[in-house]
């Protein structure tokens, strides 16, 4: 979501200073995902004890912090004291910490927008959720009155892990929305596809990180990221198509290397329906987990055309499928089975629930 207000009406600004927030104005959008991160452009008020938005985009790479709009809404002192005073510097700001319109505790980094004269007129902000951040440093300080050193040592352990988890999540999404700035480049409907499965993989992997930094514990409930991965299809169906993708079945906790594997997996063969199963476009997918005696089976069935032995041949010839097969063998030790059938198809995945076959 972007926006920006009617210049003329709420500031004073010159000509050539309103031309330049609506230059700037027009890649807020591409800041804001690559950033990810929500992006803001403020005028200081004429009383100068406040500031006001006057442009605003929110990404689409990951989740904003406003749930609606905040322009022409008023940013006092005491709750953002860097864009005031980066405002009444022309000083930038890195690392400010503030309240946000909707009370979130925020980190900004503000840069100072100036004319042809060097006035500062506006500000450019990025701001994050720094909230997690904030209840890290509070459990350290909490933890380093602790006088029992091994718990005090276990716990600052698990805290390091999460926020290592937490990192790699950022970067992983970092990456995608680099390959989606690529992508929006390309003229190629081919060479997009082969952008969008790599950022759909790249997405299915950041999810395990995203689990692991939330729960702090290095198991992973694969049904509830299958769940998360089903959902992030469902919401994100190609234009036209109405195909619903559901998961049932038992939790099942797996080591994260393993629990990657079987999200990469789950998100080939789902991909594979989404692309192949539905000439109607019109259909569903089904996942079901199952665990019985220290043995798993994952199972992804479609409502699609099917498929016969020629077409079964010629898809395990793709980069998707032979991916599948090789993190099914090598990675799980496991077996991957196709069912032939001229209504739908039905493709699972059995291993064992260790961390090796001996």
């Amino acid at each position: 979501m972007e926006g920006i207000l009617n210049l003329n009406k709420v500031t004073s600004l010159s000509n050539e200073q309103c031309d330049t927030i609506i230059n700037l104005s027009k890649n807020l959008q591409l800041i804001a995902d690559i950033s990810q991160s929500d992006i803001f452009i403020d005028c200081l008020l004429p009383e100068g004890n406040a500031a006001i938005v006057v442009a605003e985009a929110n990404p689409t790479t990951t989740q904003s912090l406003y749930k609606n709009s905040v322009l022409g809404q008023i940013a006092y002192e005491e709750a953002e004291p860097g864009v005031l005073f980066s405002l009444k510097t022309g000083k930038p700001v890195i690392g400010s910490r503030g309240i946000s319109q909707e009370y979130v505790v925020i980190q900004q980094d503000i840069v100072p927008i100036t004319d042809s004269l060097g006035f500062t007129f506006a500000v450019l902000i990025k701001e994050r959720d720094i909230s997690s951040v904030i209840q890290t440093q509070q459990k350290v300080t909490k933890l380093m009155k602790n006088e029992n050193s091994i718990e005090k040592k276990h716990a600052i352990q698990s805290i390091v892990i999460q926020e290592i988890h937490h990192r790699v999540k950022n970067n992983l999404q970092i990456i995608s929305s680099l390959l989606r700035l690529q992508m929006r480049r390309s003229s190629s409907e081919d060479v997009a596809e082969v952008f969008r499965d790599s950022i759909s993989r790249i997405s299915s992997m950041a999810m395990i990180h995203d689990y692991l930094a939330q729960n702090g514990i290095e198991e992973v409930d694969v049904k509830f990221v299958i769940k998360q991965i089903a959902d992030l299809f469902s919401s994100s169906i190609i234009p036209g198509q109405s195909i619903a993708v559901s998961t049932y079945g038992d939790s099942l906790f797996l080591p994260s290397n393993r629990a990657t594997s079987v999200a990469l997996i789950v998100n080939e063969l789902i991909q594979n329906s989404i692309k192949h199963a539905f000439s109607c476009n019109k259909g569903k997918i089904d996942i079901y987990v199952n665990c019985r005696k220290q043995m798993a089976t994952i199972t992804v069935t479609d409502d699609g055309i099917g498929m016969n032995e020629e077409v079964i041949s010629h898809e395990k010839s793709s980069l998707g499928l032979q991916l599948v097969e090789l993190l099914v063998e090598e990675e799980l030790q496991g077996i991957l089975s196709f069912f032939i059938s001229e209504r739908g198809t039905k493709v699972s995945i059995t291993f064992p629930v260790i961390d090796k076959v001996m």
